[in-house]
Parts: C-alpha cells; sequence; structure tokens
C-alpha cells in the first residue's frame, strides 16, 4: 500500500512576501541588497521620507528573497543575500542612490563583538588621557605612545583593527575612553543589479569631491588647450579678441600711430619718456 504525505501549504505571509518581492522586481528596473548591520529604525524611516516616490523599501526573510530571485535575472544576487537583509527596488542611478546612503550614515561607538565597518585608526596627537594605568592598554594594543606634560600621545596613526575583524572587549573601551566613534551605521548597499550587471557595493562608492575636482581640472586644461589654438568657441573667442585687441593697441602706440583708442596712452608714454630726460639733464 502507497501513502502519500500531504505537503503542507505555504505560510499566507510568506506567500504575500514572496508575490511583494516578484511585484517589485516587475515594475522595477534595478533592485539592490542591502546590509541592515547595526541600523536603527528611525534612520530607514528618515530615509523611506526622502527616497519616498523613487524607492521601495522591503525588508525580507533571506530564503523566501533567494527563492523569488531564482531563476530570474536577478539570481546572483542571491550569494548577498546573508545576516540581516533588506531589498531595495528603484529606477534610479544605483551610483546616485548610493551616495544619499552614505550622506545618511552615522558613526557609533564600538561594543565588544562588533565588526569593524572600516579600518580603525587612533590617530597620532594629545589623547587628552592623563599618564597612568592607561599606559597599559595601549601598550597592549601595540600603539606608541609619549608622556607630555602628563598627558598621553600617540606618536603616530596606528591601525587598531582592519574592517571585518571582530572588537574585543579591551579595545572597545579604550576607543570609548578616547572618543572614538568608528561603526560605521546606516544603510551599505551589497550589491546591486543595474543594466544587466550585478555591481559590488564597494564598486558603487564614488568620491564626490574627488570627481568633481578632477572635472574642474580637465575643464582647465581643455580651456587653456582650446585658448592656445584659438578654437572658434564663444568663450575662447571673446578672450582671443579681446588680447589681440590690446596687443595691437601697444604696437600702435609704440609706433605712434594715432586713434581714438591710443591717443591718451601716446600722451602718457610720450610724458613718461619726456620725464625721464629731464630727469637725465638735470
Amino acid at each position: 500500500m502507497t501513502t502519500y504525505q500531504r505537503k503542507k501549504d505555504y505560510p499566507t505571509k510568506k506567500k504575500e512576501l514572496m508575490e511583494k518581492i516578484k511585484k517589485n522586481l516587475e515594475s522595477h528596473k534595478n533592485v539592490a541588497v542591502v546590509n541592515l548591520y547595526k541600523l536603527r529604525s528611525i534612520q530607514i524611516g528618515e530615509l523611506r521620507k526622502k527616497l519616498k516616490g523613487q524607492v521601495v523599501f522591503l525588508g525580507v526573510k533571506n530564503k523566501i528573497a533567494e527563492k523569488a530571485l531564482k531563476s530570474t535575472k536577478y539570481e546572483k544576487l542571491s550569494e548577498f543575500i546573508k545576516g540581516q537583509s533588506l531589498l531595495m527596488f528603484f529606477d534610479m542611478d544605483p551610483f546616485e542612490l548610493n551616495i544619499v546612503l552614505e550622506k545618511n550614515q552615522v558613526y557609533l561607538p564600538a561594543k565588544a563583538g562588533d565588526i569593524a565597518t572600516d579600518d580603525i585608526i587612533v590617530p597620532a596627537g594629545n589623547t587628552g588621557l592623563q599618564a597612568g594605568p592607561v599606559l597599559s592598554e595601549f601598550k597592549e594594543l601595540k600603539i606608541p605612545t609619549r608622556i607630555e606634560t602628563g598627558s598621553v600621545f600617540v606618536t603616530k596613526d596606528t591601525i587598531v583593527a582592519k574592517k571585518g575583524e571582530v572588537i574585543n572587549e579591551k579595545l572597545a573601551s579604550l576607543l570609548s575612553k578616547l572618543g572614538i566613534k568608528p561603526i560605521r551605521s546606516g544603510l551599505s548597499i551589497k550589491a546591486a543589479y543595474f543594466d544587466g550587471l550585478v555591481i559590488k557595493g564597494e564598486d558603487l562608492k564614488i568620491d564626490v569631491e574627488a570627481y568633481k575636482n578632477n572635472v574642474i581640472e580637465s575643464y582647465q586644461k581643455a580651456f587653456k588647450l582650446a585658448y592656445a589654438l584659438e578654437l572658434p568657441y564663444p568663450e575662447i573667442l571673446s578672450l582671443v579678441i579681446a588680447d589681440r585687441y590690446n596687443k595691437a593697441k601697444r604696437v600702435a602706440v609704440k609706433a605712434g600711430v594715432y586713434t581714438d583708442e591710443t591717443i591718451k596712452d601716446i600722451i602718457v608714454d610720450r610724458e613718461s619718456k619726456a620725464s625721464v630726460i629731464r630727469s637725465l639733464i638735470k
């Protein structure tokens, strides 16, 4: 006799979440897997308001998200769904979105067990701490110091934890005493699907200031070259014409060519030369 085991129905809430994911995948061009590590609910709320109408935020269960992405063009994103994750659906450029997210990040004090979100550096200089038992903490963490006017000075910038390392209790305690808040908290993109490609979060980071400076520098170089070649652009021609006019005027003044534009300069030039001659005669 063959027995059949009835398959359990997929829970309603899970079905609804699956449908939400699929619906948003269909209605948006791009999707990103976002890390929720050390995130405060108020931060998500503020970003929801700021990006309303542009981005859909959807908290997910990892297994359900993986199942929804399976056999779709977004399937490669599944490998980034680990730990506490959030899906974001959007049509905007993910580089632009990443800039918005980074601007809304905050830094929190480190606690034992936290994972360093970036390299943690204790900077050189006066720590503001009085010399005493605390010196042993610096020594144990291999932070070079010296004593000056009774205060502890760090002699050089020192990396005390690298990105991804677990922060122990002793390091967390010293960082707290130094007033260093090293744990970056906010929505950070693990990976995003954009224009047929899966782009890792670190590849979405843009140094806006450096980019701005590069654009300015490139413009200045192009402008100087265009000016030297006298290219026929309005911005260039006005300067070239003014330069040629001034040069022609100087030649005319030296040659004594009288025009409405040169007569005043010629008189001043002749008076100056006459003054020099008079001073020599005296």
